[in-house]
């Protein structure tokens, strides 16, 4: 769904400089170790990340807390296991569905959250002291578009996966009810 290209040759070699993919990833590493500098090895920012979406949604699923976070479903399971066993946060079946998790901030999460809060924010400055004043916001701008570019298409496959889903189950309805035996009538 590429919407423009580079006026490059499809025979230039590739180049990492001018990758826009590659060159976000080296922004999220620079984030990554700012945050790594000020805070320490106790938490990561990926962690920071999640027990910040816990604390703006108590209670939240852990899927829902996953695309909230930014962080794929598989990712998210090993996070949850590894955040409990660290005693940062508490997982009860939902009320609405006991096979979701509700996710909530233990007092030792909550703890921890609030210590890396002045270090994530230290960090964000750091970013964003890099770049010349007149085009922070243009960046700030940016990263908000394409991280909603990056919430809608997630909620589209989600929406997609669902309705294949249901597809499926219809079919192997269908096809179960066509072999099963038939009654004689009577």
């Amino acid at each position: 769904m590429a919407r423009s290209m580079p006026d490059n040759s499809e025979s230039e070699p590739y180049r990492l400089a001018a990758s826009a993919s590659h060159l976000l990833r080296r922004a999220e590493q620079l984030a990554a170790d700012r945050f790594t500098q000020l805070v320490g090895e106790t938490v990561t920012l990926r962690q920071f990340t999640v027990l910040a979406a816990v604390a703006e949604n108590p209670g939240l699923s852990q899927t829902a807390l996953g695309r909230a976070a930014g962080v794929d479903r598989s990712t998210m399971g090993d996070m949850m296991l590894r955040m409990e066993r660290n005693g940062w946060i508490t997982r009860a079946p939902a009320s609405t569905d006991a096979r979701m998790r509700s996710v909530r901030l233990s007092p030792a999460g909550a703890t921890l959250l609030a210590a890396a809060t002045h270090h994530a924010r230290a960090a964000d400055a750091a970013i964003l002291d890099a770049l010349p004043r007149t085009k922070r916001r243009t960046f700030l701008n940016i990263v908000t578009k394409l991280a909603k570019l990056a919430d809608e298409a997630a909620e589209r496959a989600e929406r997609e996966a669902r309705k294949q889903a249901k597809k499926q189950k219809r079919a192997q309805k269908k096809e179960a009810k066509a072999e099963a035996p038939r009654k004689p009538r009577r």
